[in-house]
């Protein structure tokens, strides 16, 4: 019943350098203190210490699990974590990095040997979130010496490292929360791991005697590991566990605790049950989300007798929807890529409807190069042949079809740093305005087509050309009463106005010159306002990534854009699978939310914040 996880071929994993750890923007200031999660940040951010660390506990003195939830809740709200920085100037993340190897080890020694995996976990999902590089972090590779815990016999990961009650040895908490951290990281989990945690699980379905935070822990690891699925009989015997324990007040608690919910405990349900794609507020349920905000004390912090910092991070990641694997853009963007990898053929091209495809490989370029990977060195098993290679072949049939056509192309040859003067011995280019430009009709192709007139104004500026002014003017002139672009102006049912075609033309006229303070921008942006859907997104994954492009390629404060606390980078990573691909809707009328080739290649430059 599991389901292959899909690994990073090994042409990707050996073109990533520390130079690909670029910045990926995030909303960094917090929202104005009305609303319950920017209460509860503001909360944390007043808790941290000197050092950059958080008092967790209320005991004066930074501690570093609680700094790491800390993170890891304002990476799941969609916060940047550099919120966290203290007036000194030092950072969260500094204050980790300066723990890291203390945190991570026993008193004997700094290898994997001493390592304590749960902790070891717990910092590579923080310090993932925060985009910062496991490979080099407070002086180690994390990710290695983790690695280096996992015994193939057993499955488990696991060591002799003892320091006072924390242990290495192999547990329900120093498994999972290896294989969430590996997970987060963009590491490969084996299957023996996976299967050596659920040979922990009880009858009843539950981890740890009964634990809500430990099954919860334990259902978030396995699908983040991309081996099981909700519906495999684990995960689902693990939910009833969960559905059976739901109290009276919506929440759960561990034995110990005589309140009527605890925050901890419901968290971590709420993160398996965001992991197995069912909604906290559906009746079955019971809504244990509205039970969580319920603990939120005047001061912000959430949590019931021993409300801090800690219960109030742990109960933020919670609310968020977002599982814990899935926080950096970095790392989920190889996870599409990866699966996409595996889909090449062996000339260098990936297929749209069962053949190779020009404007599927193209896309696909676009992907790999946004996400800082060199698309020349792409190559499917046992062949030798790029994409660009492929795309060379067949350039100029490609380029003649169309402006949208020629002008994707030249933005992709550009994108992988080919010249698009003298691409497989076509100059796009010359294409673009000798083939398909009008100087008589001041446009591209079709007059009345956004989507020729967008790409090609795109593509000439990625090859650094001037852009007709006619040109510019026309893509204007299609704009729409109510500020969105339609694909062009006919009259079909289907043709209405639409994020994807008004995201694509922002895009290209902030390319073509056009100052953010246009009124026509400004329109635009409106439009995109008022069609933005109760989850911060454009009701499909394909819609978000276009629209998101336009408002990054204008420069949009997406803090602000937050809807129901949702912005559009957390409604467009809604859309993606644990194992790497997105779908197009969750509740799509036309079917099933199989995984969606066309979503995933669109989704990644978006997702990367990085517009055409």
């Amino acid at each position: 019943m599991h389901k292959p996880t899909r690994l990073l071929i090994p042409v990707i994993c050996a073109a990533i350098l520390l130079a690909a750890w670029f910045s990926i923007p995030r909303p960094a200031t917090a929202a104005p203190h009305s609303d319950p999660v920017s209460q509860a940040v503001a909360f944390l951010q007043s808790q941290q210490q000197p050092d950059g660390g958080l008092d967790a506990f209320g005991l004066g003195a930074s501690n570093t699990s609680g700094t790491a939830r800390a993170i890891l809740a304002l990476a799941a709200q969609g916060y940047d974590p550099a919120m966290l920085t203290a007036s000194s100037g030092q950072s969260a993340l500094d204050y980790l990095a300066a723990q890291a190897i203390t945190y991570t080890h026993d008193a004997s020694g700094t290898t994997s040997a001493h390592l304590f995996p749960a902790n070891a976990g717990l910092l590579l999902t923080a310090i993932s979130a925060a985009n910062a590089n496991p490979h080099a972090f407070g002086g180690m590779d994390l990710t290695a010496q983790l690695t280096a815990t996992y015994h193939p016999a057993s499955g488990a990961y696991s060591t002799t490292a003892v320091l006072g009650w924390t242990s290495g040895a192999a547990s329900a908490l120093n498994q999972a929360w290896s294989i969430l951290g590996l997970s987060a990281a963009g590491e490969p989990v084996p299957l023996t791991a996976t299967t050596y945690l659920l040979s922990l699980q009880a009858a009843d379905g539950s981890w740890d005697w009964g634990s809500p935070d430990s099954t919860g822990l334990a259902v978030l690891a396995l699908l983040g590991s991309g081996h099981y699925q909700p519906t495999d009989a684990p995960i689902q015997a693990a939910l009833a566990f969960l559905a059976d324990t739901q109290l009276a007040s919506n929440g759960w608690r561990p034995s110990w605790d005589s309140d009527p919910l605890n925050a901890d405990s419901t968290a971590w349900v709420l993160q398996a049950l965001a992991a197995a794609g069912y909604s906290p507020h559906s009746q079955t349920w019971n809504d244990p989300a509205a039970a969580l905000l319920s603990l939120q004390q005047s001061d912000g912090r959430i949590g019931g007798t021993y409300a801090n910092a800690y219960s109030t991070a742990e109960a933020l990641f919670g609310l968020s929807g977002r599982p814990l694997y899935a926080l950096s853009p970095r790392t989920q963007a190889r996870r599409a890529l990866a699966w996409m990898a595996a889909l090449q053929n062996a000339d260098g091209s990936w297929s749209d409807f069962g053949s190779p495809s020009m404007g599927a490989t193209t896309d696909v370029v676009l992907a790999f190069a946004a996400a800082g990977y060199d698309p020349a060195g792409i190559t499917a098993s046992g062949s030798l042949s790029s994409p660009l290679d492929y795309l060379a072949a067949n350039a100029a049939s490609y380029a003649a079809a169309d402006p949208a056509s020629a002008g994707k192309l030249a933005l992709a040859v550009t994108a992988a740093g080919q010249d698009a003067h003298n691409f497989g011995g076509l100059d796009l280019v010359h294409v673009l305005t000798a083939t398909h430009y009008s100087p008589t009709l001041g446009a591209f192709g079709v007059p009345t087509n956004t989507w020729h007139q967008s790409f090609a104004i795109l593509g000439l500026a990625a090859a650094g050309e001037p852009i007709p002014v006619n040109a510019t003017q026309n893509l204007l002139a299609l704009q729409q009463p109510d500020g969105g672009w339609k694909y062009d102006l006919s009259p079909a049912f289907w043709n209405t106005t639409a994020p994807d075609s008004t995201g694509l033309a922002l895009q290209a006229l902030i390319a073509a010159g056009l100052p953010v303070t246009d009124t026509h921008i400004l329109s635009a942006t409106a439009y995109l306002r008022s069609t933005q859907d109760p989850f911060g997104g454009w009701s499909n994954a394909n819609s978000t990534a276009f629209a998101l492009q336009g408002l990054l390629a204008v420069g949009e404060d997406l803090h602000a854009w937050r809807v129901n606390g949702h912005t559009p980078f957390e409604a467009l990573f809604a859309y993606q699978k644990a194992d790497g691909p997105f779908v197009y809707q969750w509740d799509s009328p036309w079917g099933a939310p199989t995984d969606n080739f066309f979503a995933t290649r669109q989704a990644v430059p978006a997702l990367l914040g990085v517009p055409f």
